[in-house]
């Protein structure tokens, strides 16, 4: 099993910052929350602001849990960890996603996210 941290950044608007996938691999151009695989002997949060430096160049501060899932893919099973974060130094840009967005809660629905994304973006929308 394939153990995952991904983050739920809001801005000063509530929005929260959605990522989509680039070509290739799986669910390409499907929108995500940021995050990645977590590295042996390393914690969910230290991989959330790994991922957050390598992918978006942004340093975040984790905050607390808000969802656990796993998903099974074709492929393999996943484990999913995702955590409220703020944004504390940059501006989000990104460097392996086709491309990212700021996106208000209640516009969540209107992506086409991956499947494992889907519950969060469902528990997300009902918090509203």
């Amino acid at each position: 099993m394939i153990r995952v941290s991904a983050a739920i950044i809001k801005n000063s608007d509530n929005e929260i910052l959605i990522c989509q996938r680039g070509p290739g691999g799986s669910c390409q151009f499907l929108w995500e929350f940021p995050g990645g695989k977590i590295e042996s002997g390393e914690l969910p949060e230290e991989c959330l602001i790994r991922e957050c430096r390598e992918e978006l160049d942004i340093d975040i501060s984790v905050q607390k849990l808000f969802a656990q899932s796993t998903h099974s893919y074709p492929e393999t099973d996943i484990e999913f960890m995702f955590f409220c974060a703020r944004l504390e130094k940059g501006v989000p840009t990104p460097s392996v996603h086709n491309s990212i967005k700021w996106v208000s809660p209640d516009m969540l629905e209107k992506y086409k996210f991956c499947p494992a994304d889907v519950y969060v973006v469902n528990k997300l929308t009902k918090e509203i």
